[in-house]
């Protein structure tokens, strides 16, 4: 009888240690509906030294992400969080552990989310079309060009689709996004390159989704050909707002390279303030943010910084009135400058030569 309980025991010991410990360590990816529209999501954490998780949540067919705050395992249950998107996924690890089921809940709405842990083989990747060659000189196969409608006061373009619609779009505004300006960097520019906007539909002679820099280059030698602009590099002192690192403050977060935005920029009320997070930003796009609202002076870097971070804005309610260049009210740009000085940004008034463009010639399109 004793020899037969040993026995026993040493095969339930067996049974024991053949079953692997649980953990979540890996890529989980699902579709998340929300009534007749899905969003492919994916979830990659990973187990540190110290063995506590770490991961983020990246939107796969949107190409950015963010940390997670919160990542457990409790037994079977598992739990995401990021509350400055007001998310939580809370879920049940299957036995196998392969799969998580459970529940996505974003802003006090619920909608299921079944997870299923991906393999290299299996990982999504963005869809849609390919990219344009990088080594493409693309320039429009056809563009058209009519006069907007006067109703659109305000210009809209997308840098990264396949064909480039913009509407609302003034000679200027093309030129300033060519050159990575603003409009006071532009001289000797004829009043209507300005004041007279334009609807443009381009299709591009190369295949592939191009990127910005790409589209840069299009719209250039659309400037050269339809609007027979002829321009040269320069500089003029301006007064300008230098932007240093305040050494008493904050030093900004470097993004972590796996779950960065690109450039993105989320928005949260809490309480009597808008909580603006800029996620993978650069130096270049966070001036931008901040001259598209502060219309006094230029802005310009001397912080050092090369790489992206991210940067959390506390701002008033009434802060988010008023977006373009040079079109924001005088408080709220204002209040921009102030929420960057409490982020750990420092700024002084100053004169100082800036790159300009000088129009040496340029006219009204040529007909499509």
């Amino acid at each position: 009888m004793k020899r037969a309980l040993l026995s026993t025991a040493g095969i339930l010991l067996a049974a024991a240690v053949s079953v692997p410990a649980q953990t979540i360590a890996g890529t989980w990816q699902g579709e998340l509906s929300f009534g007749p529209n899905t969003q492919r999501i994916a979830f990659s954490i990973e187990k540190k030294p110290d063995g506590a998780f770490r991961g983020g949540v990246k939107w796969v067919d949107d190409d950015h992400g963010m940390l997670l705050d919160t990542i457990s395992l409790s037994g079977s249950d598992v739990t995401f969080s990021q509350p400055f998107l007001g998310l939580t996924f809370s879920g049940q690890l299957s036995a196998d552990g392969k799969s998580i089921a459970g529940t996505w809940v974003q802003y006090n709405r619920s909608y299921p989310l079944t997870l299923g842990l991906a393999s290299p083989g299996t990982l999504w990747k963005p869809a849609g079309p390919a990219p344009m060659d990088a080594n493409a000189d693309p320039a429009y196969e056809v563009a058209i060009i009519k006069p907007a409608p006067p109703e659109e006061q305000h210009p809209t373009w997308n840098l990264t689709a396949l064909e480039f619609h913009a509407t609302g779009m003034s000679a200027g505004e093309l030129i300033k996004i060519v050159y990575k300006i603003r409009g006071r960097q532009i001289l000797n520019m004829p009043p209507w390159v300005a004041d007279t906007k334009f609807d443009i539909t381009a299709k591009p002679d190369t295949p592939g989704v191009p990127t910005e820099d790409q589209t840069r280059i299009m719209i250039r030698k659309l400037l050269t050909e339809r609007f027979h602009l002829v321009c040269h590099p320069g500089t003029q002192d301006f007064p300008v707002l230098s932007m240093t690192l305040d050494p008493k403050g904050p030093l900004p977060t470097s993004a972590d390279p796996n779950f960065k935005g690109n450039n993105d920029i989320y928005i949260r009320q809490e309480g009597g303030e808008y909580l603006l997070k800029l996620s993978g930003t650069t130096m270049p796009f966070f001036l931008k943010t901040l001259m598209d609202r502060y219309r006094d002076k230029q802005i310009v870097d001397h912080t050092g910084l090369t790489g992206t971070y991210d940067i959390m804005l506390h701002l008033p309610l009434a802060a988010l009135q008023g977006i373009g260049d040079g079109g924001a009210e005088d408080e709220v740009g204002s209040d921009y400058i102030a929420a960057a000085q409490k982020a750990g940004f420092k700024f002084a008034s100053k004169k100082e030569p800036i790159p300009a463009v000088v129009i040496d010639h340029i006219d009204l399109p040529t007909p499509n």
